[in-house]
């Protein structure tokens, strides 16, 4: 479930930030109101956040005392004074009035502050839900690491992250290990999670210290049997499966992602979910070239940022733009109209790459040590270097960080990334047969 409103709201007149929470329907009769607001009493957006959590922190809390029989009266926290009040009433602010450290005033302050957050109940709810519209977290994210965080307080019996101990965490990581979870698993999401969501508690103000830090696990070597792009026969094996006439149960829209998705992957070494979330509008023409647009607008980019591949001479001379063109603005491989349980966090699109995986080992590639979607990536990168291609250029066509600070400036031509993918061998099949 979305939380609304876990950020501050900046007043569009007064610039004043203040704290906005919708009343949860079975204590609107007793609070007489459907909406609670208050300002923060600062402009300052960080002093803001600050604020927001305590003072989410606070309504948490009172919801839980009208739950437990008290009235309001009993249980209603005092206002936050805005910083006209402060200097009014001759209170410091938190900002301005931050002693030196090391000093005796320092030393009490952090007491205070401590003893604040001690008294002060941190659910892992309201923090994850801030973290998430903060840093702007990928629904799947929120999504894995709600269930990372719901396992903790099942185990633990409390969701009050302020009340945590290392103790707790390294009893819960031993007791995920002893459940049968592998300690990749263990350390991510599980760890990993955690770990992100304190420190940003840490960093809001919202916990004294984060007491997953230095809390890890050991990982053993993975033992690898075979390299993990596809071979020459496995790949051939895909691409030929490709070209077969569909089943006839078979939506069209599937059919497409069979008969072009790997060969997308194969001549330009994108993630699988880069090319199954595609519209008609992404396939286009640059200077004379047809590239691919792979754009954060159609879905999700691990890296956030868009480039543009150009197709290889032989995708174009199958038709694929053709192809592309005659969908107009519409997905290629998936018919919204058509989703069914589909949700932010698992889009339809990804579903269309997990039957594709389905499809890749019902062709006899069972090998567990290639994956059958992932392979093609690996693989793009090994014709690549036979080729003799600049790696540098591999990694702009693959969407792979740069390695060096001066990789970073510039961009590279589309021209000089379509001279690198005409150097891949085209693969040559036997035969051609039924094409979809």
């Amino acid at each position: 479930m979305v939380l609304p409103l876990s950020r501050p709201w900046r007043h569009p007149k007064s610039g004043v930030y203040w704290y906005r929470r919708r009343v949860p329907k079975d204590l609107q009769p007793l609070l007489q109101r459907i909406e609670l607001k208050e300002s923060l009493g600062t402009k300052d957006p960080v002093l803001a956040r600050i604020r927001f959590l305590h003072k989410a922190c606070e309504v948490e809390g009172l919801w839980s005392n009208l739950r437990n029989g008290h009235s309001y009266d009993q249980v209603a926290q005092p206002a936050i004074p805005s910083d006209r009040e402060r200097r009014s009433q001759g209170i410091a602010s938190p900002r301005s009035s931050r002693p030196e450290l090391g000093s005796p005033a320092s030393a009490a302050t952090t007491s205070t502050t401590h003893d604040a957050c001690a008294a002060t109940p941190v659910p892992w709810r309201h923090l994850l839900a801030a973290y998430a519209a903060e840093a702007d977290l990928a629904p799947a994210t929120v999504k894995r690491w709600t269930g990372v965080m719901a396992e903790l307080e099942a185990a633990l019996g409390r969701d009050d992250l302020s009340s945590i101990s290392r103790a707790d965490l390294i009893n819960w990581k031993g007791k995920l290990l002893a459940s049968g979870r592998s300690s990749n698993t263990v350390r991510t999401p599980y760890l990993s999670a955690v770990k992100a969501i304190l420190n940003f508690g840490v960093a809001g103000g919202y916990l004294d210290a984060n007491v997953a830090m230095g809390v890890a696990v050991k990982t053993p070597r993975q033992a690898l049997s075979r390299d993990r792009d596809f071979t020459d026969d496995e790949a051939l094996a895909i691409l030929h499966a490709s070209l077969r006439k569909p089943p006839a149960k078979l939506s069209i829209e599937h059919a497409a992602a069979r008969r072009w998705i790997p060969w997308l992957c194969a001549y330009g070494g994108a993630r699988v979910n880069e090319m199954t979330q595609l519209r008609g509008g992404d396939v286009r023409e640059i200077h004379g070239l047809w590239v691919v647009r792979i754009t954060p607008d159609a879905g999700s980019v691990k890296t956030g940022r868009w480039r543009d591949v150009p197709l290889h001479p032989d995708l174009v001379a199958q038709g694929f733009p053709s192809f592309a063109v005659s969908k107009g603005p519409r997905p290629l491989f998936y018919d919204p109209s058509r989703a069914r349980g589909g949700s932010q966090a698992h889009p339809i699109y990804k579903k269309v790459g997990e039957r594709l995986a389905a499809w890749v080992r019902s062709l006899g590639l069972t090998d567990l040590g290639v994956d059958p979607n992932h392979g093609w990536r690996h693989r793009f990168k090994t014709v690549g270097r036979r080729a003799g291609i600049d790696p540098a250029v591999l990694d702009a066509i693959q969407g792979h960080a740069p390695r060096t600070e001066g990789e970073r400036y510039g961009r590279y031509p589309i021209e000089v990334l379509y001279d690198a993918i005409r150097q891949m061998p085209p693969y040559k099949l036997d035969t051609r047969d039924g094409s979809a």
